[in-house]
C-alpha cells in the first residue's frame, strides 16, 4: 500500500469531506431563517396599523383629527412578533456557532442584521 493510499482524499486525509450533503442542522438554519423573517415582516405590517398618524401640513390646514397615539391592542401584537423573530434569530445564531467547526462553513449575516433590526424596533417600541 502506497503512502497516497493510506493519506488520500479518498481515505480520510486533509481533503476528505465525510459530509455528503446538508444534515438536519445546516437545513434547520435555513427554516429558522425564514421563519424569523416571516415574523419580522408580520411585524412591520403591524407596526404600520399600530403606530401613530403622520401629521403633515396638509392634515394642519384642513384640520382634521389624527390619531398621536400608539394602537394598543395591535402594540401588543407587535412586541410578541418582534420578540418571537429575535428569540427564532438568537436560537439560530446559538446553533451555528456551535456548528461552525469547519473553513467550509459560514455565519449567516442575515440573522444578524435580522437580529439588530429586530432588537432595534423593540427598543424604539419599549422605550
Amino acid at each position: 500500500m502506497t503512502a497516497y493510499n493510506k493519506a488520500g482524499p479518498d481515505k480520510g486525509g486533509p481533503d476528505f469531506e465525510r459530509r455528503e450533503g446538508p444534515d438536519l442542522l445546516c437545513r434547520a438554519f435555513k427554516y429558522l431563517a425564514v421563519i424569523a423573517w416571516l415574523l419580522f415582516f408580520a411585524a412591520l405590517v403591524v407596526s404600520h396599523y399600530a403606530r401613530p398618524e403622520m401629521d403633515s401640513g396638509l392634515v394642519r390646514y384642513l384640520g382634521l383629527d389624527i390619531r398621536d397615539y400608539w394602537r394598543p391592542r395591535l402594540t401588543f401584537w407587535l412586541v410578541y412578533l418582534l420578540w418571537g423573530s429575535v428569540l427564532v434569530s438568537v436560537a439560530s445564531l446559538l446553533l451555528n456557532r456551535m456548528r461552525l467547526r469547519r473553513r467550509g462553513d459560514h455565519m449567516h449575516f442575515n440573522i444578524i442584521i435580522l437580529l439588530l433590526s429586530a432588537s432595534g424596533m423593540l427598543f424604539y417600541i419599549l422605550r
